[in-house]
């Protein structure tokens, strides 16, 4: 049976949970707010299906190099409400028009991020926009079994690690759902982001990536006792400390999916676009799109009347988007930050530990002056 004595070792992507016959296994959160199963002793008839679906114990080798391509969505509007490009909202419209549903990220009650499945366009738009917290899949793996069962279209989107789980837990059905990941630089314990929605006060809307100023410099929007709050985004405390990897799942360090190839598309943001391709940079968001099966290239050409769309090399996408390849860095104080974070302020914690020396702003400003990230 799954037993968790390595959280590095478990995404929390709850095929496990899925797959058991028995209904013996549950998600239980931790004391950093981070869920791993737990199996029920008694019930269990010992048959291995958990272990079989983990990503974790079954890693695939690396799969041959995607085809790589920048992708724009030709609705501006459309992308001024994308986190890049627009490309999931197109290829979710093209699911939903077959009379399929799409299973994705939501903020719900609270703000607490969930995924659920939609079947229609107003469903759909709260999954855009990018939410820097890990979801709570609940039992959506479920779901999607049944609408498979059914011959119903579905799209999935979601961390790598999770379209790895649903598709161990779909076995030889796993090419009836198309595929989305997105690339992941890590994601943040919802105990942590609770902590930074409670310390801001009342808030009625979150938006993480702003981009009315700029796709490039996005910043963080909250809306808070009736105030809009914008910052840029390594002014906000939250997005501070996660993107210097202070409080990531453990697992994220190792990411047992990064490069697996899993899904049938990965989406991003082609950073580094006005480097290679001038011409598709308007500073309104381009997305990075890895082609990596038959089903996510006709899933693509289905949407190409509403596209602008350049080949590229697939060192061009990664140049300056290394969470594309690469797993979050283990800070080497993260344990320390998570234990002060229990009765400390965020922000005075996340100052703590991002501190920039003199010779790393010296390194940032000459990186600047040679066009490099």
């Amino acid at each position: 049976m799954i037993q968790i004595t390595d959280k590095t070792k478990c995404c929390g992507c709850t095929a496990c949970v899925s797959v058991c016959p028995q209904n013996c296994i549950t998600m239980q959160t931790d004391d950093e707010g981070f869920s791993y199963p737990v199996v029920n002793p008694d019930l269990c008839i010992g048959c291995d299906a958990c272990e079989a679906v983990c990503p974790c114990l079954n890693r695939k080798p690396n799969p041959p190099q995607p085809q790589a391509m920048a992708v724009r969505a030709k609705d501006d509007i459309l992308r001024r409400f994308s986190s890049s490009g627009g490309v999931f909202s197109l290829l979710s419209t093209d699911v939903l028009n077959q009379g399929g549903a799409v299973c994705g990220a939501v903020f719900g009650d609270d703000f607490r991020v969930q995924h659920v499945i939609a079947w229609d366009e107003t469903g759909v738009e709260p999954m855009r926009g990018a939410k820097y917290v890990q979801s709570d899949l609940g039992d959506v793996f479920r779901q999607i079994r049944d609408l498979v069962d059914n011959n119903t279209p579905v799209l999935f989107s979601g961390t790598p690690c999770q379209t790895a789980g649903l598709r161990a837990y779909l076995g030889g059905d796993a090419d009836k759902v198309l595929t989305v990941a997105i690339v992941c630089h890590g994601v943040p314990s919802p105990k942590i982001w609770e902590k930074n929605l409670h310390e801001l006060g009342t808030v009625t809307d979150v938006r993480l990536r702003d981009k009315r100023q700029s796709w490039k410099r996005y910043a963080t929007n909250y809306f808070v006792d009736g105030k809009e709050i914008l910052r840029p985004v390594m002014d906000d405390p939250y997005m501070k400390g996660f993107l210097r990897d202070l409080y990531n799942r453990p697992s994220c360090t190792d990411c047992p999916a990064k490069t697996g190839g899993y899904a049938d598309l990965t989406l991003g943001d082609f950073w580094g676009i006005e480097k290679f391709l001038p011409d598709m940079d308007d500073d309104k968001g381009t997305s990075l799109v890895l082609v990596q099966t038959e089903q996510g290239k006709k899933a693509l050409a289905a949407i190409a009347d509403r596209v602008e769309s350049k080949a590229v090399t697939f060192a061009q996408a990664t140049q300056y988007n290394p969470a594309v390849t690469t797993s979050a860095h283990d800070h080497p104080q993260r344990n320390e930050a998570m234990k002060r974070l229990e009765n400390e302020p965020l922000a005075a914690v996340v100052a703590d530990y991002t501190k920039t020396s003199g010779m790393e702003k010296l390194k940032g400003f000459a990186r600047k002056l040679l066009g490099r990230k």
